[in-house]
């Protein structure tokens, strides 16, 4: 909230405030490390009213925050706590109450306060009011809070549902792929159901498989499972590196990044085409994963297939696991490399 424009339901706030309590000043003040800003102000003069800040050296709110507590000055020239407090002088503030604007979760934020030009003795009314604005400022804070949550979930939900139609044509196409490579060596119509069916059912079984794991996974198990579907007669998958135990969050971005590499090779690479992938890694004592995926051609290849959505998703894949990726051709082999901390 700190800059932002102001705000007119934080301006009717203070605006009651400073007229119920018959005072010349009221602001909604936030505190950051090194000055506050005014949320909302009314009655301040210039430059402040129009700067909206103040540094902490002109700052009564600071001491809110660090007290987590309300503060009540009647005369501040006298008060020790800030007799030389720069708003004192520059601002003309005298008198002061000021109550902590607190987060659902107890961080104090800064305050609502009431200012004075001149001595005052304040009132429990005067406080009950001040302390009752505060809580209403915190439910408006709060209302904007979620309103911002709901606005980044709706976001969300919808970069889901594009991400989530993609994989539905995705997952399409590569059942069709598959169905096309058991046809390829195929002598009958059931034979070729036969064999489409069951690797078919070996790439729902696999997905069931990532699904119900709720623990750790071992990267060699998700390889080998997840690559398995994808090898067509002729064609084949080498999984070999040391044990990795992958945390729940670290499986679905992997096996998005796996997944990926694979449909492409099942679609027009080494799994079409009766060549072999290889998928290996090693770990460093710092517990930094190096997996590098080689894919050797037996034919032809269009090398533009990694280009385009699928190299968007490895790289966001990739930005998930706090790591990176590059891919480069070299002769008839493609080479990935994937680099992330466990």
């Amino acid at each position: 909230m700190l800059d932002i424009e102001p705000q007119a339901h934080f301006d009717r706030l203070t605006q009651l405030v400073a007229q119920l309590l018959k005072c010349k000043v009221a602001l909604i003040s936030l505190v950051d490390t090194d000055r506050q800003f005014f949320l909302s102000q009314c009655g301040l003069g210039e430059p402040y009213a129009t700067n909206r800040e103040t540094p902490l050296s002109h700052s009564f709110c600071q001491y809110v925050v660090t007290s987590r507590a309300p503060l009540v000055i009647v005369d501040a020239r006298t008060d020790p706590l800030v007799a030389t407090n720069g708003a004192v002088v520059d601002l003309g503030v005298t008198a002061y109450i000021g109550f902590p604007i607190m987060t659902r979760d107890g961080q104090v934020l800064g305050s609502l306060c009431a200012i004075e030009t001149e001595p005052r003795q304040w009132t429990s009314d005067d406080l009950d009011l001040v302390a009752k604005f505060a809580r209403i400022a915190e439910d408006e804070i709060a209302l904007g809070d979620r309103a911002v949550a709901a606005s980044v979930r709706a976001n969300a939900s919808a970069i889901l549902a594009r991400e989530y139609h993609h994989r539905v044509k995705n997952s399409l196409a590569v059942s069709s792929a598959l169905v096309r490579i058991s046809a390829k060596d195929a002598f009958s119509i059931d034979e070729v159901v036969a064999t489409a069916s069951a690797r078919l059912s070996a790439l729902a079984n696999t997905h069931d498989l990532l699904m119900s794991k709720s623990d750790a996974v071992d990267l060699k198990e998700l390889a080998a499972k997840l690559l398995l579907p994808y090898c067509s007669p002729g064609s084949r998958a080498d999984v070999e590196g040391p044990t990795v135990l992958l945390k729940h969050g670290q499986v679905t971005p992997l096996c998005l990044f796996l997944h990926e590499l694979a449909t492409n090779s099942a679609k027009y690479g080494a799994f079409e085409n009766h060549g072999s992938v290889s998928v290996r890694w090693t770990e460093d004592n710092r517990k930094n994963v190096d997996l590098r995926w080689t894919e050797e051609l037996t034919n032809s290849l269009d090398q533009d297939r990694t280009t385009g959505f699928g190299t968007t998703l490895l790289k966001i894949a990739a930005g998930q696991l706090d790591g990176r990726y590059t891919s480069r051709w070299v002769d008839d082999h493609l080479l990935v490399r994937l680099t992330f901390p466990t």
